[in-house]
């Protein structure tokens, strides 16, 4: 997976997850501390639920978007170039490449949430 901004978020998370755990696990050895050690144990199982939550989110935003030039060649034999937006994403073990439509009549951001929806779509998930 590459890098996106859920993603980082989610291994923030975990990160203080894990350090709650290991304040949980010493405040559990003290006597009398027993209650802000439970307390811990729940905010890190808090964290990594919320982390779980995000990894659908992380998995729509690791998404490529590109631009691709065709060169045709004409009726009257000039060469002609139409430049495209495409997508790439992964589902399971194969690349998939997708064809989101022409320059002139999409913008970037459109494109970017054509791709999105039709990934969204395509892994199951709802928007």
């Amino acid at each position: 997976m590459h890098k996106t901004e859920t993603g980082e978020k989610i291994k923030a998370m975990k990160v203080e997850a894990a350090r709650a755990e290991r304040e949980a696990a010493t405040l559990a050895k003290v006597r009398g501390l027993e209650a802000g050690a439970m307390e811990r144990e729940e905010e890190a199982r808090q964290l990594r639920d919320e982390a779980d939550d995000l990894k659908p989110k992380a998995r729509l935003e690791d998404l490529s978007v590109y631009q691709v030039e065709k060169v045709k060649a004409t009726a009257k034999g000039e060469a002609r170039t139409y430049t495209y937006w495409h997508a790439s994403w992964w589902e399971g073990d194969r690349a998939r490449n997708v064809y989101l439509g022409s320059i002139a009549k999409l913008s970037e951001e459109a494109a970017l949430a054509k791709a999105q929806k039709m990934k969204a779509s395509a892994l199951g998930f709802d928007l």
